[in-house]
């Protein structure tokens, strides 16, 4: 075989050079455009400052990996109720925002790797002890139950009556002037409604008798009632507090535009309002509109830390944990690189340097279970 002249050498040489060149490296050709970049405020993760610009723990994150595939991106403020539509209509191209990982979710949007653990937690009114007996008295306060007592005392008075007139000629125990026969009858027929009967008064006579076991009948089921009315007020005088996640059936609560535990309240069948931010849920739990509000603990903290009015409390108890990921458009270029920056990322010391800064100060109290 003949060798290969050196100017044919130098042309293979060159078209090679050229075919390498018209492949860029997959990194090189993501940073030939500007990315569309969907943010919404929802502190600690994500806000934005006095002067404008965004902030936050999950900011961090991506110009972390935008620095590193040489990312240039422009921030866009977005609806969180129709970020993920925009993402999988292509009017965006990566959401930097707490959204975590769900099958509804995957069905229209792909997932970056999840590199955070989210917790949903419940925000309710700050109440003590007088608040709840200021309840319950309202509770046994109402109309139906002020008639309810007016009956029951009617009753008293109307059998002590006829016990009375049954007894006063022949039982000297219900004798004497009219007042005070009226004021033994109206005692027996109150010990009997009780069940205490001291056994200091009794019927002697056969109708007497016979009406007073008519009146312990009476009073037997006067009293299961009134107990049964009684149990109830005060079941309702609690009913609607929210003390843990088993309790959101005791009223209405309250999330956020795009939460992913909207979807748990749905399929549980919660009865639940759908606010435009945390801000606007907090007001409306603090106008008794709903009972708690649900979302995000670390976002719940973060706001509820930083009130003047301390009128608000998050619950110890968390629920629904999840990981959160950067959501994108279904086929995204950006997916793999940012899977494998994420990866790197975290595996860095600094990665929990930069949780406890963020998230250490929206939630001071110990680490929630």
């Amino acid at each position: 075989m003949r060798p290969v002249p050196a100017a044919l050498a130098a042309v293979l040489l060159a078209v090679a050079a050229a075919t390498a060149a018209a492949a860029p490296p997959e990194t090189a050709r993501l940073a030939n455009r500007v990315w569309r970049v969907g943010i919404f405020e929802a502190p600690p993760y994500t806000w934005r400052a006095e002067n404008g610009e965004w902030r936050g723990l999950l900011v961090e994150v991506w110009k972390h990996v935008a620095e590193e595939l040489n990312l240039s991106y422009r921030f866009g403020e977005a609806n969180a109720d129709t970020i993920l539509d925009d993402l999988a209509h292509d009017r965006l191209d990566i959401a930097v925002a707490p959204f975590a990982i769900t099958l509804d979710r995957e069905r229209t949007v792909d997932f970056t790797h999840g590199f955070l653990r989210a917790q949903t937690g419940i925000a309710v009114r700050r109440g003590g002890d007088e608040e709840r007996w200021t309840s319950v008295a309202r509770a046994l306060a109402t109309r139906t139950a002020l008639r309810l007592y007016l009956g029951i005392v009617l009753l008293v008075f109307l059998a002590g009556f006829v016990i009375w007139l049954l007894e006063h000629r022949r039982n000297p125990e219900f004798g004497g002037r009219p007042s005070q026969g009226i004021g033994s009858g109206v005692w027996w027929s109150g010990v009997t409604t009780v069940a205490v009967g001291y056994g200091d008064k009794v019927p002697i006579t056969f109708w007497g008798r016979v009406t007073g076991l008519l009146w312990m009948s009476i009073s037997l089921i006067l009293v299961t009632a009134f107990t049964a009315f009684v149990t109830a007020k005060l079941a309702v005088a609690e009913f609607g507090r929210v003390v843990d996640a088993s309790t959101l059936r005791n009223g209405i609560v309250g999330t956020v535009e795009g939460a992913a535990v909207g979807e748990l309240l749905r399929h549980e069948r919660l009865r639940h309002r759908v606010y435009a931010s945390i801000p606007k849920a907090l007001d409306a739990l603090r106008d008794g509109e709903v009972a708690a509000v649900v979302w995000d603990v670390t976002v719940l903290d973060y706001y509820v830390q930083r009130d003047a009015r301390r009128d608000l409390e998050v619950l110890p108890s968390t629920f629904d944990h999840q990981m959160l990921a950067f959501p994108v458009p279904d086929g995204s270029p950006l997916r793999d690189p940012i899977d494998d920056a994420l990866r790197r990322f975290l595996a860095l010391p600094g990665w929990q340097d930069l949780q406890d800064r963020y998230l250490a100060a929206a939630r001071p109290e110990a680490p929630r279970q």
